[in-house]
């Protein structure tokens, strides 16, 4: 971990990560727990627009990834972090620390794969699964549209280590829409505000990374919520997610852009509802 020893002599986990846990506005002592999980060049402010509505109904966790947030330079670790596995190891170890043995978990992004390897592992503690433009690869293959090709990802990777924060101004109107030029410098101050390495680290595992052969294993209920028009995530995915997830629904929703947390928010808790209690 690159936080120094005495940082992590005076916080836990749960801290260093950002942990919160918000109650629910109704005041009811046995409300049902849900998580929330961002994605990359976000942290969990990104939720705030889902939350009045959400706490109609739930108590709320929110945290950071490692490498998002306040503390990213103490919770990204170089030796361990080279993988989405350590960021659903990170999920389990905060659950665990916060004695949590049954929750769902609302994610976005790369969160959806941390979430489906999470439960994978520990299968019990997650009751449903809510992912919003997930990607089990984002690579093309013979028989599979992810989304890029390899040139395209080496060209990316390119442009970070060439000029970071010229390619964080370019990515972040392209990822959430021109039309939102508010959300465009919030996403692209997140992405500027991670350590240039730790960022590039973090691309090349999410990019480069295949997990479809953990999608038949998952059996707990799963919402997939798609954007029809996303540049990160082809809608193949989507519906691929929702052939190969046993117990899934896929939901496409008419918005641009790989952030509809934030530009299409009431098309998002539409999805949500049905899995909502009353």
């Amino acid at each position: 971990m690159t936080g120094t020893s005495n940082e992590k002599a005076l916080k836990t986990l749960s801290e260093l990560h950002n942990w919160r846990l918000i109650r629910n506005a109704r005041g009811h002592a046995d409300a049902p727990l849900m998580v929330l999980s961002h994605g990359f060049g976000t942290d969990h402010r990104s939720w705030r627009l889902l939350l009045p509505e959400l706490l109609k109904h739930y108590d709320i966790g929110v945290y950071d990834l490692a490498g998002a947030g306040p503390n990213s330079r103490a919770t990204f670790e170089d030796g361990r972090h080279t993988s989405i596995t350590a960021f659903a190891d990170d999920l389990i170890a905060i659950l665990d620390e916060q004695g949590i043995s049954s929750t769902k978990i609302l994610t976005h992004s790369v969160s959806g794969m941390v979430a489906l390897i999470a439960a994978s592992k520990r299968p019990e503690i997650f009751d449903h699964i809510s992912m919003i433009a997930p990607s089990p690869r984002y690579l093309n293959e013979d028989g599979y549209h992810g989304g890029f090709s390899q040139d395209d990802l080496d060209g990316l990777f390119g442009a970070m280590e060439a000029g970071y924060e010229d390619w964080a101004n370019g990515f972040a109107p392209v990822i959430v829409g021109d039309e939102f030029p508010l959300f465009v410098r919030e996403f692209a101050s997140g992405l500027l505000a991670m350590p240039t390495q730790t960022a590039l680290k973090i691309a090349r595992f999410i990019f480069q990374s295949d997990f479809r052969d953990i999608l038949p294993k998952i059996t707990i209920p799963t919402t997939i919520i798609q954007p029809a028009r996303d540049p990160a995530v082809p809608l193949e995915v989507g519906h691929y997610l929702n052939a190969k997830l046993a117990n899934s629904t896929l939901h496409i929703i008419d918005s641009y852009g790989h952030l509809p947390q934030l530009t299409a928010p009431y098309e998002v808790l539409y999805c949500l509802k049905e899995s909502m209690p009353e």
